[in-house]
């Protein structure tokens, strides 16, 4: 949703003709967003000629190896060049099937999501792949974290669910003690 939403809301024209229909059809996979500390990002895109450079890394990204594109988050003005923190920072969509520079290290967080650490070296990126203006990347990100919290917030509700179905399940079958542990005994009955 956030992903999508970024691409949706404001992506070019050319950019929501390429690729919509396709991840819609269920032909590419956008699932993955790097953002990573925002204001303080480390990440670097920088302009040469036709083409950005990326060089940083982001940690605790989820989904990487389960998606073809990733949303970019990446710092094109120095820090010390721009008036507020969250200003200098732009979007960029990544065709992860064709990312030279990128090395993506699976770290195992949660047992129920799938998160890596990325490093960036010299990736280059199409000037066409930035995602609305240059500098306006915070302003895109902040107008999508709704709907991204609302979607974890579901995502949790669901793990829920799943792990209460499961320990139940569990309880049901496993025996301590010559009794299964669901069942209902009063505490004096325990040895």
């Amino acid at each position: 949703m956030y992903t999508m939403g970024t691409l949706l809301r404001h992506g070019s024209e050319e950019q929501k003709r390429e690729y919509l229909p396709k991840i819609a059809r269920g032909d590419l996979r956008l699932q993955d967003f790097a953002v990573t500390d925002t204001t303080s990002i480390c990440t670097t895109a920088t302009r040469e000629g036709d083409h950005y450079v990326v060089n940083g890394h982001k940690i605790y990204i989820s989904r990487v190896e389960q998606s073809d594109l990733m949303i970019l988050l990446a710092r094109t003005t120095p820090v010390d060049e721009v008036e507020k923190h969250s200003s200098g920072l732009s979007v960029f969509l990544v065709d992860l099937r064709e990312a030279e520079g990128l090395t993506v290290r699976p770290r195992r967080v949660m047992m129920n999501n799938a998160t890596s650490e990325l490093a960036f070296e010299g990736l280059q990126l199409s000037a066409e792949s930035i995602i609305g203006e240059e500098g306006e990347g915070f302003r895109y990100i902040i107008d999508g974290m709704n709907a991204e919290r609302i979607l974890i917030a579901a995502e949790c509700v669901g793990d829920g669910r799943w792990f209460v179905e499961k320990a139940t399940q569990r309880a049901g079958e496993r025996a301590v003690f010559g009794r299964r542990i669901a069942a209902r005994t009063r505490a004096s009955s325990f040895p």
